[in-house]
């Protein structure tokens, strides 16, 4: 899951490198190391969460007050996108952070003790889906399942990106990075190198957190342990390895569809002859929320569900029973078993893991070797994928359809767009206006498809590491930091604004929200 650059506001400022810039020369040995990996769709938040413990940041609370941290601001991002203007949630899954912290001064008192005044290198990794914030540690304690893909890459070591051919072989490009309204300037590395780092079972810790990391401190996830465990027939338990606390974070997914089908269901809600349908095609439709069609539960659960997928035709969208385009087949774009955005379709529309047990009822997502005459289904690794596939599927003319955090909103080129869920729309308010944000009905729990992030931090996670993600977990919570497109603060965290929702599930994806 990637955001959309609307989030950012990235302006650039000069080439020159920044005084007293923490780049690859100060990286030693006095340098923590520090690594968290998982859900991708926070990104830009834990980014800025981490930046806030920087020299020299300036940020607002949860309260509204504005800080500036003490000291020289050294920060510096490296960034595996070659892209311009890109920043951390939408350049590559591979990225680093480096500063000295701040020490708590008259004003502050939120550094966390081990982290004060001590340079860190903090390597970012969301790759794969959000259940590598905890496989590389299952794999480390023993336990041996297919599903986990036994490595991870992280951004080379800082140290050697100086050299030449590497991406801080030249000075920095120097940014505006906004946090919480605030401007920093920031220096930037672009297309910098990866490392991929394997992990084997009984795999010894590195002898302290001033070396390469050989495993991430912890990390977050769209969804908690014991959802992601049941999917995958994982058998260590988290205290195993670990511990994992709330984040108090809110994120909405919804259905994406390809501009075919989006024309089809518009027939199907609003008849032939209607402005809705007579006023687009099946190649650009009426994408206006008082043309927005639905799409029941029901009607996904059909086609998602492996047990019914081989009799699923177009007749479920008021269509030929052979959907129509180059295939002549539905395209069921889905994610990865690892993924939080597949967790969160199962447990949405296939009732899984929630409904296993004697009582049963959870159903089987149906995967790529489910493919039947009608119906083709492509297992993504990425968002991106999906949104690949359903662009191709409009291309093709075809009828598409997917599952994606509501922190996508559809960019140039791309040809898919959110359809109403049980009648609500996730990315229109009720009275029709945009909802740029993509959150306000999930705020107001009247948009049901939203589930809780996750933070772990692992039992090998050294002191500044366990002191990283309390930081990082601390800024998540402030709604001036988590302001991004289909996330929002969840009553647990006792904050107050426009993007705090009245209810949380209490860090049990199986519970209702209350």
């Amino acid at each position: 899951m990637k955001l959309n650059q609307i989030t950012l506001a990235v302006v650039a400022l000069a080439t020159a490198p920044v005084a007293l810039a923490l780049t690859p020369a100060q990286i030693d040995g006095t340098t923590a190391r520090l690594w968290l990996s998982g859900a991708s769709a926070p990104t830009a938040s834990v980014y800025k969460g981490v930046l806030t413990l920087c020299k020299g940041m300036k940020y607002k609370d949860a309260l509204g007050n504005i800080h500036t941290n003490a000291g020289v601001l050294d920060t510096h991002l490296y960034l595996e996108s070659s892209s311009a203007g890109k920043l951390p949630g939408g350049a590559g899954d591979r990225m680093a952070y480096t500063c000295t912290a701040a020490v708590d001064g008259a004003n502050e008192f939120r550094i966390p003790d081990d982290l004060e005044g001590k340079k860190m290198v903090v390597f970012h990794t969301v790759e794969g889906g959000s259940f590598n914030y905890v496989a590389p540690h299952i794999t480390i304690a023993g336990e041996a399942n297919t599903n986990l893909t036994g490595n991870l890459k992280r951004t080379s070591n800082i140290e050697g990106l100086a050299a030449g051919g590497q991406c801080a072989a030249a000075p920095a490009q120097m940014v505006n990075v906004d946090i919480s309204g605030q401007t920093n300037a920031v220096g930037v590395y672009r297309g910098c190198a990866t490392t991929t780092v394997n992990f084997t079972a009984n795999q010894p810790l590195r002898a302290n957190v001033f070396q390469a990391p050989d495993r991430p401190e912890g990390g977050l996830s769209d969804t908690e342990y014991t959802i992601n465990k049941l999917n995958l027939g994982i058998t260590t338990e988290v205290s195993e390895i670990g511990q994992e606390a709330e984040t108090f974070i809110g994120q909405a997914f919804g259905v994406a569809v390809s501009y075919p089908l989006y024309h089809q269901l518009q027939k199907k809600d609003f008849g032939s002859a209607h402005t809705c349908v007579t006023g687009g095609s099946a190649t650009l439709p009426d994408l206006t929320a008082a043309c927005q069609p639905n799409m029941a539960a029901s009607t996904y659960t059909a086609i998602a569900d492996a047990n019914s997928i081989g009799v699923a035709s177009g007749t479920l969208f008021g269509a030929a029973i052979t959907p129509p385009g180059t295939s002549g087949k539905i395209q069921l774009e889905r994610r990865a078993i690892t993924s939080g955005t597949q967790s969160a379709s199962n447990l949405y529309f296939l009732n899984t893991p929630c409904a296993l047990g004697t009582a049963g009822g959870a159903l089987v997502p149906a995967r790529t070797v489910d493919n039947t005459s009608k119906v083709d289904v492509a297992e993504n690794s990425s968002t991106g994928g999906v949104k690949t596939g359903l662009t191709n599927a409009s291309n093709a003319g075809e009828f598409g359809l997917g599952v994606v955090s509501l922190e996508n909103i559809p960019g140039s080129g791309e040809k898919w767009a959110f359809v109403k869920l049980d009648a609500v729309s996730p990315n229109f308010t009720a009275a029709g206006a945009v909802d740029a944000k993509q959150r306000v009905n999930a705020i107001a729990n009247n948009y049901k498809m939203w589930y809780e992030i996750t933070a772990f931090t692992a039992t090998t996670a050294f002191p500044e590491g366990i002191a990283l993600i309390e930081g990082v977990k601390t800024a998540l919570g402030n709604p001036e930091i988590t302001d991004l497109p289909g996330l929002f603060i969840s009553s647990g965290a006792g904050a107050i604004g426009s993007n705090v929702s009245k209810v949380t599930r209490g860090a049990n994806s199986c519970s209702p929200a209350r």
